[in-house]
């Protein structure tokens, strides 16, 4: 439990913990059968989502501090209890306290979630620094594909506790996860530490980044620059198509031609393509280099959006793997573009207020979409109303991040002596 420099060890923890609090995306699988088992408002249920990923990068912001202070081990132990915590406390819910979810699953499970997420990706960045991509696409992918894993558990729980009305008992579900999510993850927090210095000193030097040159920004001294704000502003338009998918996947699939079970798969293989995202687009990013590769995921993201206007049966499965896919790329290039423009020293801390955008751009789109364009999907009528413009506005606000990457391209450039400037 003490090792220092075989990094296989920590890293592998980190990915079991990362596998466990990753559920943020199953909530489109779970809330048809919440909203008729507990006989709740969908448009209640349609915010869950968005005060879930809102608390996650709050817990984001608070894993930074405890990380900094006291290292990813506790960090991690802290979050993946608050997690468990949270997800078991669902269980205990009635149709009375219904309204409660938004505290236990949402906040609690959320603010969980995001206090190891940023915690097990910087310390897979510091057991790999000179494979910062690499780092950053492992802890990232192994996060989204804990829908992959959770969706069908979840699903063979609900029908496992259904009656023949089709109503859910949601407390064994809730509590039997919740005690997975504990037993492995605090398993695996135990076994995660950093690498000592004579490991870090035997490894060749990282690869020239965005930034090099550049100090290590503490927190006020980040936030005082332009280059943070307009990569606050990158995550927040990026994100927006992706946040607004999430609520819909699984209802909207079914309007749109795909079986019950179709539309269920549809969610669980948004994690495959997700964590995909994550993967392969940070090892791209070490080649085609960081901005190269948010122009791109931005265009694909457009695309994305663009079908999800009109298409459905097998072509609404592949625009929504299209989104999930380019949703996960900037999850792991956004990650390690952080640490090459601001420094290793604060990561966890910088990080995590970076990502107050996500929180920002979930509630912010979703409160659009359904008070504004008042979005909504009737399963049982196969009606979809404000779609269009929905995935409009996804569409036009995943081409913003394309200026703000190019005006951080620029500063950064403007800030490195001629002789260090690299392709980043």
């Amino acid at each position: 439990m003490k090792n220092r420099t075989n990094p296989w060890i920590s890293i592998i923890a980190c990915l079991i913990v990362q596998m466990c609090v990753g559920i943020l995306y199953l909530w489109s699988a779970l809330r048809s059968d919440i909203v008729l088992s507990f006989a709740w408002k969908d448009s209640a249920a349609g915010m869950v989502s968005s005060y879930m990923i809102f608390a996650f990068v709050f817990g984001n912001l608070i894993g930074g501090f405890i990380n900094d202070k006291f290292g990813p081990r506790v960090t991690c132990l802290i979050g993946v209890i608050f997690f468990a915590a949270g997800v078991g406390l669902t269980g205990l819910l009635t149709p009375a306290t219904v309204s409660l979810l938004n505290l236990t699953y949402a906040v609690m499970a959320g603010l969980g979630s995001g206090i190891a997420y940023g915690s097990c990706i910087s310390c897979i960045q510091k057991w790999l620094p000179h494979k910062m991509g690499l780092a950053s696409g492992l802890a990232c992918s192994a996060f989204g594909l804990s829908t992959v894993v959770f969706t069908p558990v979840s699903s063979i729980l609900m029908d496992a506790f259904r009656n023949a009305s089709g109503v859910v008992d949601f407390k064994p579900v809730f509590l039997i996860l919740a005690g997975v999510f504990a037993v492995l993850g605090i398993g695996a927090s135990l076994f995660i530490n950093l690498p000592n210095q004579d490991y870090i000193d035997q490894l060749p030097p990282p690869p020239t980044a965005p930034g090099s040159g550049l100090k290590d920004f503490t927190l006020k001294q980040m936030l005082k620059t332009g280059v943070f704000w307009a990569f606050f502003f990158s995550i927040f338009f990026i994100n927006g198509t992706w946040n607004l998918c999430v609520p819909l996947i699984r209802n909207l699939g079914i309007v749109r031609g795909l079986t019950p079970a179709m539309a269920l798969f549809c969610v669980s293989f948004t994690g495959i393509t997700n964590a995909a995202g994550r993967l392969v687009m940070a090892g791209v990013s070490d080649k085609l280099g960081r901005y190269k590769t948010m122009y791109l995921l931005s265009i694909l993201t457009m695309i994305g959006a663009l079908l999800l206007t009109k298409v459905g049966g097998f072509g609404y499965f592949l625009a929504i793997a299209l989104v999930a896919f380019a949703y996960g790329g900037p999850s792991a290039v956004n990650a390690a573009l952080s640490t090459a423009l601001f420094g290793f020293t604060h990561a966890g801390v910088n990080y995590g207020v970076a990502m107050l955008a996500l929180g920002f751009s979930s509630v912010f789109f979703n409160f659009i979409a359904n008070h504004v364009i008042n979005a909504a999907v009737d399963v049982a009528a196969g009606t979809a109303v404000g779609i269009m413009p929905t995935f409009i506005m996804g569409a036009i606000t995943a081409i913003i991040p394309i200026f703000l990457i190019m005006y951080i391209k620029y500063k950064v450039e403007s800030y490195v002596e001629p002789e260090k400037k690299e392709a980043p």
